[in-house]
């Protein structure tokens, strides 16, 4: 009887101390992305004040894009064919080839709401609020 409970209590011992290894092993804060993950930041590595909208399947998300004066905001094509983003005389994002983001993201200094559209695709559109 006493060499089960001396088994017993080194196995509980052992069970023990691999769960805190195992603990203290899992949070390296070295792999975990600069920025989190979010709709506007699909890859978590987005600077704070970019902003990016995906265009997945002819629709642009999040739609509309809330945005505070000072941001900027890039279009990333999740599509397999090209899109683009445009808002006549304010922002052109040019043709977005498939799987690619735009090459130079808009910055918003001005208040209010911009409608965008595709150029290359006439019932694609989406907005941006942008606020104080």
């Amino acid at each position: 009887m006493k060499h089960s409970i001396a088994a017993a209590r080194f196995m509980l011992s052992a069970i023990l101390a691999l769960a805190l290894c195992t603990a203290a092993c899992g949070s390296d804060s070295d792999t975990s992305p600069t920025s989190p993950v979010s709709p506007t930041n699909p890859a978590g590595t987005n600077p704070p004040n970019l902003l990016t909208i995906t265009i997945r399947a002819g629709v642009y998300s999040p739609n509309p894009l809330a945005v505070k004066v000072g941001q900027s905001v890039n279009w990333l094509n999740a599509d397999s064919i090209p899109h683009s983003a445009t808002d006549p005389g304010v922002f052109d994002s040019g043709s977005i080839a498939p799987t690619s983001a735009a090459n130079v993201p808009v910055l918003f200094s001005t208040q209010g709401t911009y409608n965008f559209h595709c150029t290359l695709h006439a019932n694609e559109n989406g907005s941006i609020v942008v606020t104080k």
